[in-house]
């Protein structure tokens, strides 16, 4: 190779280097915010239920553990994965804040509303705190499901779109439900 060869690799090489580098550098940089992982996979635990219909039924639908890093969200919707509406349901998302002095430390499935747990319990919002993780308060969502006739009803999590920091996210999470209307 030449002299005049090599001195125009050179030349042209770095400007190569330093855009193939800033092209992987955005590129992680936007993977890293549209990509944050605050939430277990859905599925770690299920409910069944029977109940008559036109009556309302609570599930604590996102739990997260109290050893996880604590996290601040910004909801900006929650929505349950509906594999089945036989039944007409209602289904509202609520946040409920664990009472510290409640006896359960979270909402399984029950039949009134968890006012005994939840020393706080609104629905869900776009622009809902959320607090994850270890600490105090500690938060869960809860799924009401209120049946309009006999069916069935089955969810398989929800879709937790959130904004945590410069992060922005959605994830698939939470328990399953199978709840019957008789």
């Amino acid at each position: 190779m030449g002299s005049t060869t090599l001195h125009w690799v050179r030349r042209r090489a770095w400007p190569l280097a330093l855009v193939t580098a800033l092209l992987i550098g955005v590129g992680s940089a936007g993977w890293w915010a549209t990509h944050p992982d605050v939430f277990d996979d859905a599925g770690g635990y299920g409910f069944r239920s029977e109940r008559d219909s036109g009556r309302t039924m609570y599930f604590g639908i996102v739990t997260t553990s109290l050893h996880d890093e604590r996290r601040d969200l910004e909801l900006r919707s929650v929505r349950p994965v509906v594999r089945a509406n036989t039944a007409d349901a209602e289904l509202t998302v609520y946040l409920c804040e664990i009472d510290p002095d409640a006896r359960f430390g979270s909402v399984m499935a029950q039949r009134v509303p968890p006012t005994k747990t939840c020393s706080t319990f609104e629905p869900v919002t776009e622009g809902t705190r959320f607090l994850t993780g270890k600490g105090s308060p500690h938060q869960q969502l809860v799924l009401e499901v209120r049946t309009t006739r006999r069916g069935v009803v089955k969810v398989k999590g929800a879709e937790v779109s959130y904004r945590d920091g410069l992060r922005r996210g959605t994830e698939l999470t939470g328990g399953y439900l199978t709840h019957r209307a008789r």
